[in-house]
């Protein structure tokens, strides 16, 4: 590695939402002199504030993450920074980067990667407006294409298809997930992190053991500490707390004030 590559003081933000991929990153490109970090957000909603206001030239971004994930954060930027993903992608979303030159790391990251990205960096040429328009375009076709539109269901040596737009929500129950309809429930052998990165955009994750249709949500009530009921419309009148963790995902994708 070197930190004579490129001597123009670059200002950079990290966001991802574990602290200590963060902190592996920070120390890492301690290495590079003309890297100087001006800040860090775990969620998507912090990045889109201070990305907006420093206005880093430099964005290390992880794509999954609560509140919005990289590609919602990328969808409500005010100016174009250079960005580079950091991400456990799967192999056809790294090809596409590749293919549309943009850059990528993969978790953990790896110093030579790291000085690859960073020569990278350097040649920039200043035409990060076009490139952030490939990206959003991008991602958008990588997300749609990911979306699930039913959800396989055993029962005895048969497999029925469940529709998602069916599904009122769905709830971790041990090692399992119960699918929700409006008068059924069935078990799957699927986990909730899965579903919640390929359903579409009307499911929100409102708890560690719970997503949500919310074109299903009945009515809203206010709870303690900025939580809410979710009266859900099924035949039980499902009554969900979401939780303070989500409480960011809630209030964005609900509209909640």
């Amino acid at each position: 590695m070197s930190g004579s590559l490129f001597q123009e003081t670059i200002t950079t933000l990290l966001v991802d939402d574990e602290a200590i991929a963060i902190h592996r990153l920070k120390k890492a490109l301690q290495s590079y002199p003309q890297i100087k970090i001006v800040g860090e957000a775990m969620d998507g909603a912090a990045a889109v504030a201070m990305m907006n206001s420093l206005q880093p030239e430099l964005v290390f971004l992880d794509i999954r993450m609560p509140a919005f994930d990289g590609f919602e954060v990328l969808d409500q930027l005010t100016y174009a920074p250079m960005i580079v993903f950091v991400t456990a992608y799967e192999e056809y979303a790294i090809r596409a980067f590749e293919k549309n030159s943009l850059d990528y790391l993969l978790k953990p990251v790896e110093e030579d990667r790291l000085d690859m990205t960073i020569r990278r960096v350097s040649q920039r040429t200043g035409n990060e407006v076009a490139l952030l328009s490939k990206m959003k375009m991008m991602l958008r076709e990588q997300q749609e294409e990911a979306r699930i539109s039913t959800i396989p269901v055993k029962k005895g040596d048969k497999i029925y298809l469940v529709q998602v737009n069916d599904i009122v929500y769905l709830e971790a129950r041990e090692k399992y997930v119960v699918v929700h309809t409006e008068g059924e429930e069935q078990l799957i052998d699927i986990s909730l992190t899965y579903l919640e990165e390929r359903l579409p955009a009307v499911f929100v994750r409102v708890h560690r053991s719970f997503i949500v249709n919310k074109l299903k949500i009945r009515e809203i009530q206010k709870y303690f500490k900025g939580t809410f009921i979710l009266l859900m419309n099924d035949k039980q009148g499902a009554r969900i707390k979401t939780s303070n963790t989500y409480n960011d995902t809630v209030k964005s994708k609900l509209l909640l004030p």
